[in-house]
């Protein structure tokens, strides 16, 4: 009876044990079909067509490496009768979300899409249209380049741009800043949304300081273009937009190497490093080594401490300056050659 009894409790154990092991591996299975460990925060832009099965989202959304099992989502779908509340139209998924996120932001019609674009300082329009494509707003950076040429359009809405050349692109105007988009933006409305931005953080009063400049508020915006290029410490930007408007009142090419990146850059590499070879070989109106005046248009899309700089200069005779180049991103500046051949030398070591 004893060794009956004592088989008895080995054997309910083996079975706890069992139930114990197969709940464990469930739950593990289960927590690791739920969540994706893929880099949280990288947005996905996630289109639904019309009338799309859910089998067929399953698999997109498998490609777009946002689940691991297309056969644990459309489960967890069927389970929450949720097939019929997935909504066509464009949605913003992040890397990292877990089953129940995206399923709750694919069926909540309530919920405002958005997708969050950091545009830096000093990118040039193609780096900002190389952005839109990655985080899905746009499929092709040809969509942008060619809105931001039609410059009709948003001349007879913003009056800054009113003295904005024939053929030239809105390039300078496109204002760096976190912007967020509906993820059905379309590139008329991104554009639109930057244009304001400008036409907020630079007021009339502001640009009507060009006129005390006697430049074009256009111009002034070429050189905040060269400052922010330039410029790595702002307390330096003033001081190197004086630079620049002394240069152009004594005749002299600015001589600006961001100038010959512009004319010279391109896909994958936009802004790449300056060389005598490079300034030789560089035949562009860009290149500010060869011709004299300001490029004809501003080379990046400078940020509000650049064009403030260019406003408003600091009063200095200094022609040249020349980087220190010990990481502080400092500069050394020179109102005649000789003193610049010294500064030049002392940043040699000579």
């Amino acid at each position: 009876m004893l060794r009956i009894m004592v088989q008895a409790l080995k054997l309910a154990a083996v079975l706890v044990l069992a139930v114990a092991v197969v709940v464990t591996t469930q739950r593990t299975l289960a927590g690791y079909l739920e969540q994706n460990n893929a880099t949280v925060g990288q947005p996905v832009v996630f289109t639904i067509q019309p009338d799309e099965t859910v089998d067929s989202i399953a698999n997109r959304l498998h490609d777009a490496g946002l689940i691991r099992s297309t056969t644990y989502f459309k489960f967890r779908i069927r389970l929450a009768n949720a097939d019929t509340k997935i909504r066509a139209g464009r949605y913003v998924l992040y890397q990292g979300m877990s089953v129940s996120q995206i399923i709750h932001a694919l069926t909540t019609p309530e919920q405002v899409q958005v997708v969050r674009v950091r545009f830096q300082e000093g990118w040039r329009a193609e780096e900002y249209a190389e952005k839109l494509v990655e985080v899905g707003l746009i499929a092709s950076p040809d969509e942008f380049l060619s809105a931001i040429k039609n410059t009709n359009k948003w001349k007879a809405q913003f009056d800054f741009l009113s003295d904005l050349p024939d053929g030239a692109s809105l390039e300078g105007y496109l204002f760096p800043d976190t912007y967020e988009f509906r993820a059905d933006a379309s590139v008329d409305d991104i554009i639109t949304t930057m244009l304001q931005n400008f036409g907020q953080r630079v007021p009339a009063a502001e640009r009507s300081k060009a006129k005390a400049l006697n430049r074009s508020f256009y111009d002034v915006l070429k050189v905040a273009s060269l400052v922010e290029r330039e410029a790595a410490v702002d307390q330096e930007r003033p001081i190197i937009a004086s630079v620049f408007y002394n240069r152009l009142k004594e005749g002299m090419p600015l001589q600006s190497d961001p100038t010959v990146q512009y004319a010279a850059g391109s896909a994958g590499n936009w802004w790449p490093t300056v060389t005598p070879q490079l300034i030789d070989k560089v035949n562009s109106s860009y290149n500010t080594y060869k011709t004299t005046g300001l490029p004809p248009t501003p080379i990046c899309n400078p940020s509000l401490a650049s064009i403030e700089a260019a406003l408003n200069p600091a009063q200095t005779n200094y022609l040249y300056f020349v980087a220190k180049g010990d990481g502080s991103g400092e500069h050394l500046f020179a109102a005649t050659y000789d003193e610049h051949v010294k500064n030049i030398n002392k940043v040699q070591g000579r």
